[in-house]
This record gives C-alpha cells, sequence and structure tokens, in this order.
C-alpha cells in the first residue's frame, strides 16, 4: 500500500506583511513556519504536509512555489481551551469538553470547533471578536438572518443560529474549509445553515441580510467594500475583522464610502475588528 507525499508550498515576503499572512493564512495555520532573515527586511513563507492540490491552490492564490516536501515534519497535536463569549455562549474543542460544558451552563449555548482545524477556532483575535460582537448584537435584533463570508470552520455561521438568526448562509473560497463548516454543522445538530463554496472577489450579492459577517482581510475587505454594502440590507449589521491596525484607516474609509456608518472598533494586539451600520 502507498501513500501519497505530502507537499509544500514556499514564498518569499517583505516582513512588514507578516501579519497579514498570518490572517490570509489560515487554512494552513497548524502546518505554517514562518522563517524571519538577519536582514530584518525578508521573511520565508513555508506550509506543510499538504496534499499536491492544497499547494497548487496556494501558489495560485498567493503566488510563490509547491514542490514535493523532502523531509518529515512532526505536527504537535493542538489544544485548545473553551472559549466563552459573554454569558451567552461557549466554543468547546472537543465532543467530550462540548457535554461537560452543556451540563455546567444549562442557560448557554455550547459550540464543538475540534481543536486544530485549519481554518479557525474562535482563539485568533479576530474570530474571538467577530464572536463578542455578533452576541453583543443578536439581543438587539428580531427575525434576523445572517451571510457569513470568509467562513473557515463555520465557527460565526454556527454561533450566529445558535444566537437566534432564522437561517444562515456561509461561504469560503477554500474547498477544505467548505467541507470542514459542513462536518461542523452536522456535528453541532444545527438546521437552517447552509455552506457553500464562495469566492467573494467574483460574487455577486443575490439579495441582503440583516446581518453580514466579514473576517477577511484588509485589503480584501477594501477591495469587496461595495459587495459588503449590497449584501447588508438598509439598517443592517457588518461585523468585520481581520484588519491590521496599520491599514484601519483605509479600510473605515472604503466602508464609509459605500454607505456604512461605524458604530464601533475593537483593537487587539495588531488586529482591528468592529461594527458598521448600512446607513444608505
Amino acid at each position: 500500500m502507498t501513500t501519497s507525499r505530502p507537499y509544500t508550498w514556499r514564498k518569499l515576503s517583505a516582513a512588514r506583511w507578516e501579519d497579514s499572512w498570518i490572517e490570509r493564512l489560515r487554512s494552513v495555520a497548524d502546518r505554517l513556519a514562518i522563517t524571519s532573515f538577519a536582514s530584518g527586511k525578508t521573511i520565508r513563507l513555508e506550509a506543510f504536509q499538504l496534499t499536491r492540490a492544497q499547494a497548487d491552490a496556494l501558489a495560485r492564490t498567493f503566488g510563490g512555489q509547491a514542490a514535493p516536501q523532502k523531509r518529515e515534519i512532526a505536527l504537535q497535536p493542538p489544544t485548545s481551551q473553551p472559549i466563552r463569549v459573554r454569558d451567552k455562549l461557549i466554543v468547546a474543542s472537543s465532543q467530550q469538553s462540548r457535554d461537560a460544558l452543556a451540563s455546567e451552563y444549562p442557560g448557554r449555548h455550547v459550540l464543538w470547533i475540534p481543536a486544530g482545524m485549519a481554518f479557525g477556532t474562535g482563539d485568533h483575535a479576530t474570530t474571538a471578536t467577530c464572536l463578542r460582537l455578533l452576541s453583543d448584537i443578536s439581543g438587539e435584533l428580531k427575525d434576523w438572518d445572517l451571510l457569513d463570508l470568509g467562513c473557515g470552520t463555520g465557527i460565526l455561521a454556527l454561533a450566529g443560529r445558535a444566537l437566534g438568526a432564522r437561517s444562515v448562509e456561509a461561504g469560503d473560497f477554500d474547498k477544505d474549509a467548505v467541507r470542514v463548516a459542513k462536518e461542523n454543522v452536522r456535528a453541532n445538530g444545527l438546521s437552517k445553515v447552509r455552506v457553500s463554496k464562495l469566492d467573494v472577489r467574483t460574487w455577486t450579492p443575490p439579495r441582503t441580510w440583516s446581518v453580514v459577517a466579514a473576517n477577511l482581510f484588509s485589503g480584501l475587505l477594501m477591495e469587496v467594500a461595495s459587495k459588503l454594502a449590497q449584501a447588508t440590507a438598509p439598517g443592517g449589521r457588518l461585523v468585520f475583522s481581520g484588519v491590521l491596525k496599520t491599514q484601519e484607516a483605509e479600510v473605515l474609509a472604503a466602508f464609509k464610502g459605500e454607505g456604512f456608518r461605524i458604530d464601533q472598533r475593537i483593537r487587539k494586539g495588531k488586529w482591528v475588528a468592529g461594527l458598521a451600520t448600512r446607513v444608505r
């Protein structure tokens, strides 16, 4: 019996973009190595233990090179503590933890997102802040629905449904993320959550939603700001994240130019998330 040889993806980048790459490469976060050089001006990005299709997809999307992996890489088993979101929601990293937390906190929704999934489990500052913002506005909304763009594991989509959204649609350009998100929907036993493959760059919103969640990255948020406006109902809310502090002003200007009012900004380290309302 033979097994497929793993592949690796490599790319050189300016060091100043390191944080942006960490967010862009969420899909391989558990297999990503970033090497700094003595000059301090350049970094090397390397993702290991990939299938050939995954490595080729990264090369097509971000440039760089895909090649057969030359050495074995030992990946550390992941661990994750429960993520507590206000007094409404808990995200557990195992089924056993979910069951125990559900018994301990009978008044809260407990979701299960397996630790180590390559698309975000809620512990990154961007995702965690989106969860808190979504929890905060859920109590103000009635008969609302949610669109989750760049859904990764589907954590925001699942949270939205648990917090009262009538229905949820979620999309990601990565087919593996879509597969994982669908598995998580089934594992959590939630209905009316639809996940599909979606490239926000080429997508045209077919309708509007009460709430749009966009946990993307700065450049992409600016690029698709008009589409986010088209997808958000008048008076609807936009939960955004993945913004680097150095690009905060540009992103917010793009949103304001498309008719959004910025209601709240939250800074965590080098990252910025926030809440906006479509006012025109």
